[in-house]
């Protein structure tokens, strides 16, 4: 059977489903290829858990999914704590830099939400947006044309369109099928994540800790008196955590925070994943643009990775909606204008967060000295936070149609 549409979107994670409604809800007709398995909230909060910058839960409403997520497993950030080489924080060198919404005019410096709470929402969503077809299958070979391209899938249904969205995660289908080259560094660190009850409130307020080997703690705030840890940390510690019970990974983390929050309950057993930086060499091709981690993966000591990947779809959704009509949804002008928008940003967040690994992964002692003052000195400049939160945040700018 072959079917035309105006874009094929690839991929069903959080990116690739948000990018197959935010189009249909604009009027395209969408094929979604993916193997997307119906997802639903257990009693226990999920391992895998996103700190939402305001720009994305702006992007979320925009997709009226924001009011869909359970309310009652979602925390608002308010205030975050960073601490520097902990283990020379009784001398007095250890640095600290503390971000407060109220001191940057926000109500919240980000919302902490489950992968499926989010995937939920967005999966109820398509089921009834309007011009959109499923196909519950993966793409098997992709062929360019003048105009547009077309996709066989693996259950042989031949699919065309002007224009192919590739939002299919790292090991992007989209992005090789392009041949697209793309620069890749291996951390050799693992992202442990587990939840935990704490004995002492949070008072939502994260926290986060540099160890002077370059592996980074954060307990993030969950509802209830919960918290989510993201622990980056190298192969050999990662294995060793690995290692433990639920019982003795919470009283090493209990130890690793100084009891910030108190003897700390397993909730989750603890997860291991690589930690890798990838970027693209090139965002668009022929008719076909990269979207999320198909196009760039980044360290997650600031949390961004979801965050980048939102809001390329909000710039080519941007793009797409405010085009001149002579324009086609496919227009090289427009897929160029979406790089150039995105790529920026990108190379910005990855710089900053290698640079940040590398920092703390030295071990001389001026190094040390310097990095940890340099948090306090930051920390005694208002100004500098407020725009390293804006930074953080995401903000930025676009060209016009």
């Amino acid at each position: 059977m072959q079917t035309q549409f105006d874009a094929i979107v690839v991929g069903g994670g959080v990116a690739g489903n948000a990018s197959a409604l935010g189009l249909a809800q604009a009027g395209v007709r969408v094929a979604h290829v993916c193997l997307d398995a119906p997802v639903s909230l257990g009693d226990a909060f999920d391992a895998r858990i996103y700190a939402l910058s305001n720009p994305n839960v702006a992007l979320l409403k925009r997709l009226r999914v924001w009011d869909a997520l359970d309310a009652t497993r979602m925390c608002s950030v308010s205030d975050m704590c960073v601490m520097g080489d902990s283990a020379q924080s009784k001398s007095g060198l250890g640095g600290s830099l503390h971000f407060s919404a109220y001191d940057t005019n926000m109500t919240e410096l980000a919302w902490i939400v489950e992968q499926n709470n989010i995937q939920k929402a967005l999966q109820m969503a398509l089921r009834f947006v309007p011009n959109l077809t499923a196909f519950r299958t993966n793409a098997a070979t992709l062929h360019v044309r003048e105009h547009g391209i077309d996709i066989t899938t693996l259950t042989g249904d031949v699919l065309s369109a002007p224009l192919l969205v590739g939002a299919d995660g790292a090991n992007s289908w989209a992005r090789q099928a392009h041949h697209i080259e793309h620069t890749f560094f291996d951390y050799e660190q693992h992202g442990v994540v587990a939840n935990f009850a704490c004995e002492r409130p949070h008072f939502n307020c994260a926290h986060q800790w540099f160890f002077n080997n370059g592996d980074v703690l954060a307990l993030l705030p969950l509802p209830n008196q919960c918290a989510s840890m993201v622990y980056s940390c190298t192969t050999p510690v990662s294995t060793h955590i690995m290692s433990m019970n639920d019982v003795e990974l919470a009283q090493h983390v209990r130890e690793l925070s100084h009891n910030t929050l108190g003897a700390l309950t397993p909730l989750t057993t603890a997860q291991a994943f690589p930690l890798k930086r990838m970027l693209a060499n090139k965002f668009i091709a022929p008719h076909t643009l990269l979207i999320g981690d198909a196009a760039h993966t980044v360290h997650p000591l600031a949390g961004q990775g979801l965050n980048l990947g939102l809001q390329d779809l909000s710039t080519w959704l941007d793009l797409m909606t405010q085009r001149k009509s002579h324009r086609a949804i496919n227009d090289p002008v427009l897929l160029r204008r979406y790089e150039r928008a995105r790529l920026a940003p990108t190379m910005e967040m990855q710089g900053v967060t290698h640079a940040l690994n590398r920092l703390f992964q030295s071990p001389h002692p001026i190094a040390r000295h310097a990095r940890n003052v340099g948090m306090s000195l930051l920390d005694a400049a208002p100004p500098l936070k407020r725009k390293l939160i804006q930074a953080a945040m995401g903000q930025q700018t676009t060209d016009t149609p």
